[in-house]
């Protein structure tokens, strides 16, 4: 009977400390899920502040002009619709207000394209961009005025650039009173010496080339010659040449010697289906043949001759004779001379003349 008592007491016992475990243990758990749901409450109290503070942000962003970036994507593309129909309207007034104006199809295009040359040739538009590689003349629109007799003169500020007056001459001025030309203040005359025909090649010398040479030279007008090229290849050129040397040998020759490429403009034309190297290679056959026989080596053409018949900066190492109409001179690289005219007079000449400027000593 004691046994049993003490057992009873012993299993009371077990009791007791499985259920003060117990206790301790659901404590425990209380006071952890009560942290937890502290820590929760205290967290979603931090978030709450955060977002009213983000929501606060952006409202005072937007009171000082901030967009989303949707708002500013959209704000960007109405802007460039805005930028191009302007951009669009400007253009058409000006090509309006110049063609109005009287400026030729040309004219206006070139002036929408001010970085580079516009060439027109055949219906179409040729552009080249302006080459930084190539000296430029320099002078601007405002430089050159023509004079009250007819010539080109610079009223520009570089007191470096002396203006001399000239004309260039062939067969189509006739027969030619130098002595007039020279009382008439012309300083050089440029003289052709020979031609080679377009179609079938035959070399010619001027019919007027020993008068007018030997008129100007016994005037006291300085002289060059040209010799119009239709040669295909170094053979040809270098019998171009030949011509010249052996026509000019009796004479003083101070201004230059000159090969002048142009476009035969014919369906005919022996040139047609040349290409710019070989224009090149016609160029630099001649004028170093030239140089080597003592006289000083040019080459005559006009805005399409340097830009679709030939490269400029492939024959910028000889003197350059530009030929353009009018003023301001539309050719933005160095030039000796400048044709400026077709339709010149000058006493002692009948009919019209071609009119240049030289501002190269010679």
């Amino acid at each position: 009977m004691n046994n049993t008592s003490q057992d009873s007491r012993e299993r009371i016992g077990v009791r007791n400390t499985h259920n003060i475990i117990s206790i301790i243990f659901l404590s425990l758990v209380a006071l952890l899920a009560l942290s937890f749901s502290i820590m929760l409450l205290i967290k979603n109290a931090s978030l709450k502040r955060e977002e009213e503070a983000v929501r606060m942000e952006l409202e005072a962003l937007n009171n000082e002009g901030y967009y989303t970036l949707t708002e500013a994507d959209r704000l960007v593309e109405e802007a460039k619709k805005e930028a191009e129909i302007e951009t669009t309207n400007s253009i058409k007034s000006k090509i309006q207000s110049k063609l109005e104006a009287g400026e030729g199809t040309t004219a206006t295009i070139r002036s929408l394209f001010p970085e580079q040359m516009v060439v027109a040739s055949s219906g179409k538009y040729y552009f080249f961009p302006i080459l930084d590689s190539i000296a430029h003349h320099g002078f601007g629109d405002e430089d050159f005025v023509v004079g009250d007799d007819g010539f080109l003169k610079y009223v520009g500020n570089d007191t470096n650039v002396h203006v001399k007056k000239g004309i260039d001459v062939s067969r189509f001025q006739g027969k030619i009173n130098w002595k007039k030309v020279a009382d008439a203040g012309i300083d050089f005359a440029f003289i052709r010496v020979g031609l080679r025909g377009t179609k079938e090649g035959t070399l010619l010398v001027d019919d007027c080339f020993s008068d007018n040479i030997k008129g100007a030279t016994e005037n006291g007008i300085d002289v060059g010659v040209y010799f119009y090229s239709q040669a295909l290849n170094e053979e040809e050129a270098k019998e171009e040449l030949q011509i010249v040397l052996d026509n000019i040998e009796p004479y003083s020759i101070k201004y230059p010697v000159v090969i002048d490429i142009e476009s035969a403009d014919s369906d005919t034309a022996r040139t047609n289906n040349m290409t710019s190297d070989d224009y090149e290679n016609v160029v630099r056959v001649f004028c170093d043949m030239v140089r080597s026989a003592g006289y000083k080596p040019m080459v005559y053409g006009n805005v399409k001759s340097f830009t679709l018949l030939m490269d400029a900066k492939d024959v910028d190492d000889y003197g350059i004779w530009i030929a353009y109409y009018g003023t301001p001179l539309y050719y933005p690289y160095h030039f000796d001379v400048w044709q400026f005219s077709s339709t010149g007079t000058v006493d002692g000449i009948e009919g019209n003349v071609d009119l240049d400027i030289c501002i190269t000593e010679y």
